[in-house]
């Protein structure tokens, strides 16, 4: 999954888990984002992998964390209704992430009931 269009896609097939996971996450760790491990895509299941990842774990992977989109959606987000969610991907000995910000329904805590 490498294009804005196949991530808008996964994000519409998963919105409720991938909601779960941001407010299982929220709640467990605080203020974070639910990676999509991209590079783990399997084909033939057509399943990705994907987590929540604290604020602070973001911070160690991401270098420079401070003043990046991903470190001022973090701060920004209201969890009780958005999701933050970052596609994550090598290339090289570097990661590539592309995130989004979108507000999830159902609502995060409300996802998390319905898993």
């Amino acid at each position: 999954m490498k294009t804005r269009e196949e991530h808008i896609q996964f994000i519409r097939l998963n919105l409720t888990s991938l909601a779960a996971c941001a407010w299982t996450g929220f709640v467990a760790k605080g203020r974070g984002l639910v990676c999509v491990l991209c590079d783990q895509h399997n084909e033939d299941t057509r399943m990705v992998p994907f987590d929540f990842m604290s604020e602070k774990d973001a911070s160690k992977l991401i270098k420079p964390w401070y003043g990046t989109k991903e470190a001022r959606m973090v701060a920004e987000y209201d969890p009780q209704i958005e999701v933050i969610i970052g596609f994550v991907r090598s290339k090289g000995n570097k990661l590539n992430f592309d995130s989004y910000r979108l507000k999830s329904s159902p609502a995060p805590p409300v996802a998390a009931e319905m898993e």
